[in-house]
């Protein structure tokens, strides 16, 4: 019969500080009328309470508290001062470094020193409460939004928990963009509007998490297919950006601009937004927001038929995304490729491209499953050029449900139209009908007016 192994508490060395723990901990029981099986219920064994007692080993610093709130004292009451000074400063500082290697490139160290901390123990609430929320934003930069939704949630209780503002604003914000990210854009700008109200009321109100919210809001409204919403939106967030000196978070208003101007039609005004951002991406040596314009003036160049100065675009794009950036970009960077090639009637290349794209995502969330969809739509495109309706057409399929569980109208309707002319061509005048009234449904113009 195996040996069934146990995990054991391993009793830390004695040590004066450990005795000196013990004592006041029995002096403030024996004050309380307390027995140690009361102090430690009804989460601790009376064996524990004693051997902490006794400085046969070191509390976990939750176990301290529990026991410090029934004594009526505060935790630190029990521990040598300079030691617990130090302990927090030198925790204070490493949770300040974690906050600072929030980007795109570091967002992985920061991840990995965050779980380090909260997987320790002996953590504050509030400092518990900022790792979560900065594990949580982590995640978003590296665009697990499902993982995001789940810590933040957490961060955003505890917050709630300790009546702190400004944190309880910064989970929400974060708990938000996981949301999106997730594939919810329309739950996620129903919480943003909720903040943003919250943010106008505050005071003073707090200018940089409102430009992050405009700016999100504006992400959302291009989700959900409304980029005369969006515009506003951007535009709101440009003069607020001007007028706060935040020159950070130009390229990203440059880039919504660009891609809602596409959306409504106007190639010149998204060509030039996204030009810019180019360039403050460039300026600031931000890699991924330059990979993102490459890839966007790429498809602007290939819509325009400028074949090569595409290729090029997508090409760079393609160099920075295998280094740097989540999984979803590199794969939207194929996808961008196969469509080029498409264009260029190279379908060698375009096949070759989507497959990649898809092979490229890992996790799947809002970013990958859009970047599949458009691989999917290249490889749909080039078996009807093959003559291979039926199997063009489920993959058509297939696109229209990733985007009806994206909640993208806009591009539902566009392939719920390619399905329309598919059927109509084949001869199903009745399929054609009924795709082309769905489309009709879900691409309808709605209202660019937002409750602000």
């Amino acid at each position: 019969m195996p040996t069934i192994r146990t995990r054991r508490r391993r009793p830390a060395p004695l040590s004066p500080a450990l005795r000196k723990l013990g004592e006041r901990l029995r002096e403030a029981r024996i004050a309380a009328g307390l027995s140690q099986a009361q102090l430690g219920a009804p989460y601790f064994t009376r064996a524990h309470v004693s051997a902490i007692e006794l400085g046969k080993i070191r509390p976990a610093m939750r176990s301290l508290e529990h026991m410090a709130k029934k004594l009526e004292k505060p935790a630190s009451y029990f521990l040598d001062d300079a030691e617990v000074e130090r302990a927090r400063g030198e925790r204070d500082l490493e949770i300040g470094s974690i906050a600072g290697l929030l980007t795109f490139a570091s967002a992985p160290e920061a991840l990995r020193r965050a779980e380090k901390l909260l997987d320790a123990g002996s953590l504050s609430v509030r400092d518990t409460c900022r790792l979560r929320l900065y594990a949580g934003s982590a995640l978003n930069l590296l665009h697990r939004g499902r993982d995001a939704v789940k810590t933040l949630a957490i961060a955003q209780r505890l917050a709630g928990e300790l009546g702190h503002d400004p944190l309880a604003r910064a989970a929400d914000y974060q708990l938000a963009v996981a949301t999106r990210i997730a594939g919810n854009p329309r739950g996620a700008r129903e919480m943003l509007e909720t903040l943003l109200r919250r943010i106008e009321n505050a005071k003073p109100p707090d200018q940089l998490l409102r430009l992050r919210v405009l700016i999100t809001l504006g992400g959302c409204a291009q989700d959900l297919g409304e980029p005369q919403a969006a515009t506003t939106y951007y535009q709101q967030a440009l003069e607020w950006s001007s007028e706060i000196g935040d020159l950070a978070r130009i390229a990203f208003i440059h880039q919504g601009l660009g891609n809602a101007y596409r959306a409504l039609g106007d190639q010149d005004a998204a060509a030039g937004h996204y030009q810019k951002a180019l360039a403050s991406a460039e300026l600031g040596k931000d890699l991924v927001g330059v990979l993102i314009m490459r890839n966007a003036l790429a498809v602007i160049a290939a819509d325009a038929g400028r074949i090569e100065a595409a290729y090029e675009h997508v090409a760079r794009a393609i160099e920075i995304a295998r280094v740097s950036g989540p999984a979803a970009y590199l794969a939207h960077c194929y996808a961008t490729r196969a469509e080029v090639a498409l264009k260029a009637k190279d379908a060698a290349l375009a096949r070759s491209s989507a497959e990649a794209a898809i092979a490229a995502v890992g996790e799947r969330g809002a970013d990958a499953d859009r970047a599949v969809a458009g691989a999917t739509l290249v490889l749909a495109e080039l078996d009807l050029r093959d003559g291979d309706t039926a199997r063009a057409e489920r993959r058509m399929r297939d696109v229209a449900a990733t985007y009806k569980a994206l909640d993208a109208s806009a591009e539902l309707g566009d392939v719920l139209m390619r399905l329309s002319r598919s059927a109509k061509k084949r001869g199903d005048l009745r399929a054609a009908e009924r795709y082309a009234s769905q489309a009709y449904a879900v691409s309808k113009p709605i209202s660019a007016n937002v409750d602000m």
